[in-house]
Protein backbone atom coordinates (compact mmCIF):
# COMPACT_ATOMS: atom_id res chain seq x y z
CA UNK A 1 0.00 0.00 0.00
CA UNK A 2 1.16 3.56 -0.73
CA UNK A 3 0.41 6.83 0.96
CA UNK A 4 -0.76 9.23 -0.56
CA UNK A 5 0.29 13.04 -1.29
CA UNK A 6 3.08 13.17 1.30
CA UNK A 7 5.77 11.16 -0.78
CA UNK A 8 4.41 11.60 -4.10
CA UNK A 9 6.96 14.40 -5.32
CA UNK A 10 10.63 15.69 -4.26
CA UNK A 11 12.40 18.48 -5.54
CA UNK A 12 16.17 18.00 -5.30
CA UNK A 13 19.03 20.42 -5.84
CA UNK A 14 22.66 19.83 -6.49
CA UNK A 15 25.52 22.61 -6.96
CA UNK A 16 28.85 21.36 -8.28
CA UNK A 17 28.73 19.10 -10.98
CA UNK A 18 27.81 19.61 -14.39
CA UNK A 19 24.06 18.53 -15.64
CA UNK A 20 26.46 15.21 -17.44
CA UNK A 21 28.15 14.67 -14.12
CA UNK A 22 25.15 14.71 -12.06
CA UNK A 23 23.21 12.49 -14.56
CA UNK A 24 25.86 10.00 -14.15
CA UNK A 25 26.13 10.12 -10.05
CA UNK A 26 22.11 9.71 -9.55
CA UNK A 27 22.43 6.84 -11.85
CA UNK A 28 25.66 5.42 -10.09
CA UNK A 29 23.34 6.18 -6.80
CA UNK A 30 20.27 4.18 -7.74
CA UNK A 31 22.16 1.97 -9.79
CA UNK A 32 20.40 1.85 -13.15
CA UNK A 33 22.12 2.92 -17.28
CA UNK A 34 21.54 6.08 -17.63
CA UNK A 35 19.89 6.94 -21.19
CA UNK A 36 19.00 10.89 -21.24
CA UNK A 37 17.82 12.87 -18.23
CA UNK A 38 15.14 10.70 -17.35
CA UNK A 39 16.34 7.81 -14.66
CA UNK A 40 13.55 5.27 -13.54
CA UNK A 41 14.31 3.12 -10.88
CA UNK A 42 11.03 0.53 -10.52
CA UNK A 43 8.18 3.26 -11.22
CA UNK A 44 10.43 5.94 -9.19
CA UNK A 45 10.84 8.76 -12.24
CA UNK A 46 13.95 11.31 -11.74
CA UNK A 47 13.98 13.93 -14.15
CA UNK A 48 17.79 15.76 -14.19
CA UNK A 49 17.75 18.87 -16.01
CA UNK A 50 19.44 22.34 -15.94
CA UNK A 51 17.35 24.69 -13.13
CA UNK A 52 15.46 27.31 -14.83
CA UNK A 53 15.64 29.50 -11.72
CA UNK A 54 19.51 29.05 -11.37
CA UNK A 55 21.42 32.67 -10.12
CA UNK A 56 25.12 31.41 -9.26
CA UNK A 57 25.73 34.42 -7.38
CA UNK A 58 22.94 33.40 -4.68
CA UNK A 59 23.53 30.93 -2.00
CA UNK A 60 20.24 29.66 -1.40
CA UNK A 61 19.43 26.18 -2.43
CA UNK A 62 16.61 26.76 -5.02
CA UNK A 63 19.02 28.55 -7.24
CA UNK A 64 21.68 25.64 -7.25
CA UNK A 65 22.47 24.93 -10.94
CA UNK A 66 20.92 21.28 -11.23
CA UNK A 67 17.04 20.49 -10.16
CA UNK A 68 15.95 17.02 -10.19
CA UNK A 69 12.33 16.23 -10.22
CA UNK A 70 11.42 13.16 -8.20
CA UNK A 71 8.11 11.57 -9.12
CA UNK A 72 7.20 8.65 -7.47
CA UNK A 73 4.93 6.89 -9.42
CA UNK A 74 3.23 3.47 -7.52
CA UNK A 75 6.72 2.86 -5.26
CA UNK A 76 6.13 2.78 -1.72
CA UNK A 77 6.90 5.30 0.60
CA UNK A 78 10.15 2.94 2.06
CA UNK A 79 10.92 2.89 -1.85
CA UNK A 80 11.05 6.36 -2.32
CA UNK A 81 12.79 7.63 0.86
CA UNK A 82 15.49 5.02 0.01
CA UNK A 83 15.95 6.32 -3.77
CA UNK A 84 16.62 9.83 -2.22
CA UNK A 85 18.65 8.88 0.74
CA UNK A 86 20.98 7.18 -1.93
CA UNK A 87 21.05 10.15 -4.28
CA UNK A 88 21.58 12.51 -1.17
CA UNK A 89 24.99 10.28 0.61
CA UNK A 90 26.03 9.86 -3.05
CA UNK A 91 26.36 13.26 -3.78
CA UNK A 92 27.83 14.40 -1.02
CA UNK A 93 30.43 11.54 -0.98
CA UNK A 94 31.49 13.04 -4.11
CA UNK A 95 31.91 16.69 -2.67
CA UNK A 96 28.68 18.13 -4.24
CA UNK A 97 26.27 20.52 -2.34
CA UNK A 98 22.66 18.51 -2.13
CA UNK A 99 19.61 18.82 -0.50
CA UNK A 100 15.78 18.15 -0.88
CA UNK A 101 13.15 19.74 -0.69
CA UNK A 102 10.01 17.46 0.00
CA UNK A 103 7.46 16.58 2.63
CA UNK A 104 9.22 13.74 4.31
CA UNK A 105 12.55 15.41 4.70
CA UNK A 106 12.23 14.68 8.42
CA UNK A 107 12.79 10.64 6.85
CA UNK A 108 16.01 11.90 5.06
CA UNK A 109 19.84 11.77 5.89
CA UNK A 110 20.71 15.28 7.48
CA UNK A 111 17.38 16.18 7.25
CA UNK A 112 17.70 16.49 3.76
CA UNK A 113 20.70 18.24 3.80
CA UNK A 114 18.87 21.25 4.45
CA UNK A 115 20.82 22.06 7.76
CA UNK A 116 24.03 21.88 5.88
CA UNK A 117 23.09 25.16 4.47
CA UNK A 118 21.55 27.51 6.36
CA UNK A 119 23.57 30.68 7.24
Amino acid sequence: MTDPGRYDYCGLFLRGASHEAAIELTARAIGVTPDGCLLRVGTIEIEIRRNDNCAPDRADFPTWPIKMDIERGNATSGQVVETVSKILTHAWQAGHDAVAACDYEDELPDHGGYPRYRD
